[in-house]
């Protein structure tokens, strides 16, 4: 299943936010989110992307308004969320015109709402959607396909919200590891990568099998997990993504 602009504006955080023009390009496809507040960000931008920004960098910049309009359709972005706190007079007229001229949907976030609150939320649902269609948890964990990789979502994701969730799941393992110099968490990954099997876990890494068994024992007395449990062994992947990408 695909997660329209007109969907996500129906889930209970977004349903706060107020179309302002594009209304009959709702039908658009989000892929991922992305959030700006600088002017080069242009160039990151992809198809399928949800643009949400704070409208502070437009200030006195009326005709940088309907550029982004213009730029953002051109990429066949799924829509822009803008804060309008910025813009006592409200958006210019110009930029409603692109909108609708382009079918290219705009809404009002409510100044009260954090960007940081609803990229977490419509990544959430972009998850569970993919997961709609079949998907195992476990394949999406670990598999970067071109058109729709974990890393193509996650990498939207502040570094602040990187931090807290990794952090809540694997902060026992990290710690370990730098205290006594072990390898625990690239163990933990190689292991859940290799559907939790032992003898190819070893393999990868060139140890005996047993060496696994006796990690995989001290990392489950560490972390507090089972890891016999799928949902838990995909948080855990899904940690050491973000993991992975805070670090860069």
């Amino acid at each position: 299943m695909k997660l329209t602009l007109a969907e996500a504006l129906t889930i209970p955080l977004l349903q706060q936010c107020e179309m302002i023009a594009g209304n009959q390009g709702l039908g658009r496809t989000i892929m991922s989110v992305n959030s700006f507040d600088a002017p080069d960000v242009m160039r990151w931008l992809k198809t399928g992307d949800l643009v949400l920004t704070t409208g502070y960098i437009f200030l006195n910049n009326e005709q940088a308004l309907t550029n982004l309009v213009y730029d953002l359709a051109e990429r066949n972005c799924a829509g822009l969320g803008i804060k309008t706190a910025h813009f006592p007079n409200s958006l210019p007229q110009d930029m409603i015109l692109a909108a609708n001229k382009m079918a290219f949907p705009i809404f009002r976030i409510p100044n009260e709402l954090s960007i940081a609150d609803l990229i977490q939320t419509i990544l959430r649902e972009l998850l569970t959607q993919q997961t709609k269609t079949g998907t195992n948890l476990q394949k999406l964990a670990v598999n970067d396909s071109h058109d729709f990789s974990t890393y193509s979502v996650l990498q939207h994701i502040p570094k602040e919200i990187l931090k807290e969730y990794y952090s809540a799941f694997l902060s026992p393992l990290i710690s370990h590891d730098q205290e006594n110099h072990t390898d625990f968490l690239n163990t933990l990954e190689v292991y859940l990568n290799c559907g939790a099997k032992t003898t190819e876990a070893a393999q990868t890494i060139g140890v005996h099998r047993n060496t696994i068994h006796q990690r995989i024992s001290k990392i489950k007395e560490l972390l507090g997990s089972d890891l016999d449990n799928g949902k838990t062994n995909f948080r855990l992947q899904l940690a050491i993504k973000m993991y992975h990408l805070n670090k860069y």
